[in-house]
């Protein structure tokens, strides 16, 4: 598989011809040669199915997907709202009347996942990443080393999701889906990630929560591999049942088989591209890679463009307050992402892949979530962090043409920054024990979870 991020979906470019028109696709080893259509199948199949995509088009085809989620659904994409009521149905079976705190007064709680339609976005987020797991042969249960990770994948989760109910959202409704809605309290949320991250690289990497240094087995006593040949079949087989699914939940409410195939669609996406947003800003203290957030950036300007478009006429348009709850749980979330080894997205796509240790980072953020919804007036965090700050809509204060290039260039500016931030020289360091390799390995704190090659390190 080619580790490249950027070739994996496109292949190696035609042979150029003298003239400059480039040659027809041929056959390896048969110079002019043109591919057959089953050639040209099978290679469509793994770039699409088997290769790892480029970031760009993966966060493009998230983009665009949010557009058209917007504009059928009346809202963006998010996940940790429905999350949070997860929890709170947890506590209730337990006997606590969660349905009393304010907080799910707010929200709601009624019904079950499968009786709302935020409930079948979030199961079909879980579906589509397993297909593409399944589909590309990375399913594998995957349990870490150190058992240690277990317990800092459930703490990383923890604080991530309660730093980002106390923030309105995660990377996607916080950050992702709210910054092109032109919501300020995106660009705090984000301001917030650059501490949280830095903190928790710092933390991630301590001795005292790396733990002992670990030996891999010598090559002769691994175990072989076990074979994935029957993983694509399961993959069809498991989006044939969502398909199922989502026409049976059509007809008790078409929105219901909609949403689950938009889940699916996201849950792809994520899993192809590797979206994990915990990468983009993580990566800033580690390798300075900035193609990950390079992406993210140029998603969210196209979502920008799409959601100005349905705003205007009147669709969607979410605004959260934009308070000191808001930056503070920016921090959390990043301190907990960081922790975790996955934001909302990475853990979701990862737990299905078999990462044991995002399996606790999921639990985690349902109990984190969960809590803060305690905690709202259980210990009085909203008069302390979120009473009477205001919600501020961009378009409301800058006009339409100023929300729009000012959003515009704001995320340029991101861009610029971290192309910047990239092409600064590395100090001299010793490289720590658990650095990340030179193969698309995350640190073992991070869940070890496939990631670009880095190109440089820092201290």
């Amino acid at each position: 598989m080619s580790l490249n991020h950027t070739s994996s979906i496109s292949g190696a470019p035609a042979a150029a011809h003298p003239s400059g028109i480039p040659h027809s696709p041929t056959v390896p080893g048969v110079p002019g040669a043109p591919l057959s259509f089953g050639e040209r199948a099978r290679q469509f199949h793994r770039r699409v199915f088997v290769d790892y995509w480029p970031y760009w088009a993966a966060c493009l085809a998230a983009a665009v997907l949010n557009i058209v989620l917007l504009a059928y659904w009346g809202s963006a994409w998010g996940v940790t709202g429905e999350l949070t009521r997860w929890g709170g149905h947890i506590v209730t079976a337990l006997g606590i009347d969660a349905k009393s705190w304010p907080y799910f007064q707010e929200i709601g709680l009624e019904g079950s996942p499968l009786q709302r339609t935020s409930g079948y976005l979030t199961i079909g987020m879980l579906g589509g990443a397993l297909v593409g797991a399944l589909v590309s042969g990375n399913f594998r249960i995957r349990m870490p080393q150190q058992r240690r990770r277990l317990v800092q994948g459930f703490v990383g989760g923890l604080l991530s999701g309660f730093g980002a109910r106390l923030a309105m959202g995660c990377n996607l409704g916080s950050f992702f889906s709210a910054i092109p809605q032109f919501s300020l309290h995106g660009w705090l949320f984000m301001l917030g990630l650059f501490p949280g991250t830095y903190l928790g690289v710092k933390l991630a990497v301590h001795p005292w929560v790396m733990g002992p240094a670990t030996r891999r087995p010598a090559a002769g006593r691994r175990r072989a591999a076990p074979s994935t040949r029957w993983q694509p079949y399961a993959g069809a087989a498991v989006a044939a049942f969502i398909g199922l699914g989502a026409w049976k939940a059509s007809l008790v409410e078409p929105a219901f088989g909609v949403l689950l195939l938009f889940g699916t669609g996201f849950g792809f996406i994520i899993q192809r591209g590797r979206i994990c947003f915990t990468a983009a800003f993580r990566e800033m203290w580690i390798t300075r890679q900035g193609e990950l957030a390079r992406a993210l950036a140029l998603g969210m300007a196209v979502s920008t463009l799409g959601f100005a478009a349905l705003i205007s006429r009147g669709i969607g348009g979410n605004m959260q307050v934009a308070s000191l709850g808001v930056l503070v749980g920016g921090i959390l979330f990043g301190i907990g992402i960081v922790l975790a080894g996955g934001c909302e997205s990475g853990w979701m796509y990862r737990s299905m892949e078999g990462y044991v240790q995002l399996w606790m980072a999921g639990l985690g953020t349902i109990t984190g979530a969960t809590l803060l919804a305690w905690a709202w007036h259980g210990l009085g965090l909203y008069d302390l962090l979120v009473a009477g700050w205001p919600a501020i809509n961009l378009v409301d204060a800058w006009g339409w043409p100023g929300a729009i290039f000012g959003t515009l260039a704001l995320l340029a500016a991101w861009y610029a920054l971290v192309t910047w931030w990239e092409s600064l020289p590395s100090r001299p360091a010793s490289t720590p024990a658990h650095a990340p390799g030179p193969a698309r390995k995350a640190p073992a704190f991070a869940g070890g979870a496939p990631q670009p090659a880095p190109r440089q390190r820092i201290p």
